[in-house]
């Protein structure tokens, strides 16, 4: 029993050296879908563009319903 028992920490230290060697490493590349790199518009320029369409929409009811007197 004495010679299990000092045998042990070096059963264990080969056993720990072939089960890291026998490790897979992480995948350099991604496999399967990822996720998009998408860049995010600055604050102001989502704030110019909800204003241009604002006032294109404004631009669009006022010649519509003759606001200006265009059509006269």
């Amino acid at each position: 029993m004495s010679d299990k028992n000092n045998n042990e920490p070096e059963e264990r230290k080969d056993y720990m050296r072939d089960s890291t060697d026998n490790m897979d490493h992480p995948p350099e590349r991604k496999e399967g879908l990822e996720e998009p790199n998408v860049k995010e518009m600055p604050k102001i320029k989502i704030g110019v563009a909800i204003f241009v369409v604002i006032v294109l929409i404004i631009l669009a009811i006022g010649i519509g319903f003759d606001l200006f007197g265009l059509m006269d």
